[in-house]
C-alpha cells in the first residue's frame, strides 16, 4: 500500500486514487501512468479487506476497481466501499469487453483499462459522484 500527499504548483490538490486490483501488474501500470499525469495515487491494493481498511483510513476521493464479467468480487467491493461513512466515488475498470457484462454495469461509471487517464478518470468520478452514498 502507497501513501503519498501531493500539492499543485498552485496550492490546490489533485483527486486522491486508490487502485483495487487484484494484479500487481495492473496497479503498477494503473498507478505509474496516473501520477505521470498528475494524480495522486495514495493507495494501491488487491481487493478484500486490506481494500476497504485503506479507504476507511485514507478516505480518497475516487477507488479504481477492477471488475470481471465472470467474478461478482468486484462488483462486492464496489457496494462495501459505498457503504463507508465518506465513500469515494467508484470507476470500475476491466480489460474485457463493456458488452461482456451485460446490466451489471447499469448504474456504474466505468472505463475500460485501454483507455484509463487522468481525464478519463476525472470526468468518470464526476458521474460517479452522483452514485455517493451521502
Amino acid at each position: 500500500m502507497l501513501i503519498s500527499v501531493t500539492h499543485r504548483a498552485d496550492g490546490t490538490r489533485p483527486a486522491r486514487i486508490m487502485i483495487i486490483d487484484d494484479h500487481e501488474i495492473s496497479r503498477e501500470a494503473c498507478r505509474a501512468l496516473l501520477r505521470t499525469e498528475g494524480m495522486d495515487v495514495v493507495s494501491d491494493v488487491a481487493a478484500g479487506e486490506q481494500a476497504i481498511a485503506a479507504a476507511a483510513a485514507l478516505r480518497p476521493d475516487v477507488a479504481i476497481v477492477d471488475v470481471s464479467p465472470a467474478a461478482s468480487a468486484g462488483f462486492d467491493m464496489v457496494q462495501r466501499l459505498r457503504a463507508l461513512p465518506d465513500p469515494p466515488a467508484v470507476v470500475l475498470t476491466s480489460s474485457a469487453d463493456p458488452a461482456e457484462f451485460g446490466a451489471r454495469l447499469d448504474g456504474h461509471s466505468f472505463v475500460a483499462k485501454a483507455c484509463l487517464c487522468a481525464q478519463a478518470i476525472s470526468n468518470s468520478a464526476g458521474q460517479a459522484a452522483g452514485h455517493r452514498r451521502r
